[in-house]
């Protein structure tokens, strides 16, 4: 019989921001629990509620749903993993993302950090933290 090892933190992380910075989502879907806890950002109604793809999900294909709102209104030019933290079943990379609206033509660079928790080879809670001014800079004015 074999057994198949399960991946550890690292290596889950590893995958994840290797999928994700190359535009593999079908990959970096792979990483997901079924039922995973996405918690991007926390919508403030009036400030960076224009940001579409934010909010807190559950599940594979919602957050699908968040990648594909999100790529119907930004186009990455460039998404960097610079640093990247693991202990225990936490891990946290920094990421460097240049990026365009396409309806504005503006772009934004942001760096931001994704809180990952793995449990059993798969991501169980991403949280992702940054700050939101230069998106909401790049955004149409509504």
């Amino acid at each position: 019989m074999t057994t198949t090892a399960i991946p550890t933190t690292r290596e889950v992380a590893a995958t994840w921001f290797e999928a994700l910075t190359t535009g593999d989502i079908e990959r970096a879907l792979s990483c997901l629990a079924d039922d995973v806890e996405w918690i991007n950002y926390s919508p403030v109604p009036g400030y960076n509620d224009a940001m579409a793809w934010i909010g807190t999900y559950r599940g594979v294909a919602e957050v699908l749903e968040t990648f594909r709102v999100f790529s119907g209104i930004v186009e990455v030019n460039h998404e960097e993993l610079v640093d990247l933290v693991v202990d225990g079943e936490n891990a946290m990379g920094v990421i460097d993302e240049r990026s365009t609206v396409k309806e504005t033509g503006r772009v934004f660079e942001i760096e931001f950090i994704q809180w990952l928790k793995v449990r059993d080879g798969k991501i169980v809670r991403w949280k992702s933290y940054t700050d939101p001014s230069q998106i909401l800079r790049a955004l149409p004015r509504r």
